[in-house]
């Protein structure tokens, strides 16, 4: 009698994970970019929407050179899932 061997399912279970976050954080990735010729534009993040934890969020648009509205704390006031997070890119001139 022969084993039955799970590798090739386990392999097409990783590679649809790994395509399914990765569609995930192409689109936050788009939404962070925004437009570049209005720098000082507000950019709005619905966690809904892109259905990834708030801290990746974060944590991405952190690495884009982006602060959240009213600091980290504003985001740790507002609800875990369904409130927006707002981040703006800060000025040239207040980092002095």
């Amino acid at each position: 009698m022969r084993r039955f061997d799970p590798t090739p399912r386990i392999r097409g279970l990783v590679r649809s994970y790994r395509g399914r976050h990765g569609r995930r954080a192409r689109v936050l990735a788009a939404l962070l970019e925004g437009d570049d010729d209005n720098a000082a534009a507000e950019v709005t993040v619905h966690p809904s929407q892109v259905r990834l934890p708030r801290t990746v969020i974060y944590a991405a648009a952190r690495s884009r050179g982006l602060e959240p509205v009213g600091g980290a704390a504003a985001l740790a006031q507002r609800g875990p899932w369904i409130d927006p997070m707002r981040f703006v890119r800060p000025s040239e001139g207040s980092a002095g």
